[in-house]
């Protein structure tokens, strides 16, 4: 199974190098969405340990870092710098702690990625902000992420650290492998049991951002719940059937900790059934229904795309940038559903990686500029109050967004990938 990640990982990064994108300004806060920017890309995952502290553990990726022998041992190496100030809002910036620190990082072959710990001190707040910055001090490469915690009493997933069972390893997604055991484990190394519930994943994707009318609220299908003993405030989760996960240590709280399993190929997007669902942003309902209805799907998707831009080698090229931006959006935005399902997704495999982001306490602000003729395309996704997920934002539609959202489509189907 390591395998299989580290394939997917590999896959994912060679896309970027084919990456097509508009020329952009150099943005830290939007760097994160953008796997073809000079920066590192850096994965978090914060555990509320105890009553009193936290763990952040992070994730770099090898193939991002600089390693130099320009040290007295003469040992391939790099050298990492990390920052991190505690804030108690976005909006005042009213630091709580602050501290930096540098490890070095030996070269070992056949590594991809290093994980390590911060140990961070709770503070009697409901939500406050870790704004965290990783350097690499030989290639200058930078990193600037904002972690959001909640601190309140509601069994959220921060209370939750699932580990790869064999190496006791963090998982840093919400995405897990089929008979892949994992160890869950809970802040509380008292509780006895654990509730496991599991749903049904078929939902819709994202509507346009000009249907002010949608709700937004989507209903879990339960299709089982189990009761699992745990041992020291743990136990082994290790399932067979595809879907949604739910895992409580708290039965009488809403929350707890989300895993899902779309396909073990995920995050890519490799089944034609699945490519055809990717496409439906683009699609008509009948053109949509009949790609489904194909015998061969695969021909049917690649006779869209050559129909698009009656050219063979366009065709290869325009297919492999908008599939290349699903799997990127299962990679970062996957929540209770697909990553290109949700608002985020949506917004990004039509308009690609924003030119810059403005971090708030509970939303994201994606900002789009054309140069040319001095305009800029906002949109703003918040944190709905009652998510399961912490990474699920909700689109603030507006009707005003149809005519960008029309000339995005056109461009599209008409062979070319859409600039602002």
């Amino acid at each position: 199974m390591k395998k299989l990640y580290t394939i997917i990982l590999a896959a994912l990064l060679i896309t970027a190098s084919c990456y097509t994108q508009k020329p952009r300004r150099t943005k830290t806060n939007a760097s994160k969405y953008n796997p073809a920017s000079f920066v590192l890309h850096p994965q978090f995952k914060l555990f509320h340990e105890s009553d009193t502290y936290s763990k952040l553990y992070f994730k770099l990726f090898t193939k991002e870092l600089l390693y130099s022998r320009a040290n007295e041992k003469r040992e391939h190496q790099a050298r990492i710098k990390i920052k991190y100030q505690i804030l108690e809002s976005l909006r005042n910036h009213n630091i709580l702690d602050s501290a930096q620190s540098t490890i070095t990082v030996k070269h070992t072959e056949n590594q991809t990625s290093i994980i390590s710990f911060l140990k961070l001190k709770r503070y009697d707040l409901p939500h406050y902000i870790i704004n965290i910055k990783i350097i690499d001090l030989y290639a200058n490469k930078k990193s600037h992420s904002f972690v959001r915690v909640d601190n309140t009493k509601n069994n959220n997933e921060q209370n939750y650290l699932s580990l790869k069972s064999r190496n006791k390893k963090p998982i840093f997604t919400e995405y897990f492998q089929l008979n892949d055991p994992l160890t869950i484990r809970y802040k509380n190394p008292a509780v006895k049991k654990f509730t496991i519930s599991h749903f049904n994943s078929d939902f819709p994707e994202a509507d346009k951002p000009s249907n002010t009318t949608q709700t937004n609220i989507s209903t879990l299908s339960r299709v089982s719940s189990k009761t699992v003993q745990a041992e020291k405030g743990e136990i082994i989760f290790k399932e067979n059937k595809k879907g949604i996960y739910l895992i409580k240590a708290d039965t009488m709280k809403q929350k707890g900790m989300l895993k899902v399993n779309f396909d073990n190929s995920y995050p890519l997007i490799t089944k034609s059934q699945d490519l055809i669902e990717a496409t439906k942003y683009l699609l008509t309902d009948e053109e949509y229904a009949r790609m489904k209805q194909s015998d061969n799907k695969k021909l049917s998707i690649d006779n869209f795309w050559l129909q698009a831009t009656q050219n063979k080698e366009r065709a290869r090229e325009i297919l492999k940038i908008w599939y290349n931006r699903a799997s990127y959006s299962n990679y970062f935005f996957t929540s209770y559903k697909e990553g290109w399902k949700t608002d985020r997704g949506m917004i990004y495999m039509v308009y690609g990686p924003p030119d810059d982001i403005n971090n708030f306490d509970d939303a994201e602000k994606w900002i789009y500029l054309n140069t040319k003729e001095d305009k800029k395309l906002e949109f703003i996704f918040v944190i709905p109050e009652q998510t399961i997920s912490g990474n699920d934002f909700v689109l603030l539609r507006k009707t005003d967004y149809l005519n960008s959202w029309n000339r995005a489509i056109k461009s599209w189907r008409a062979g070319t990938v859409y600039r602002y």
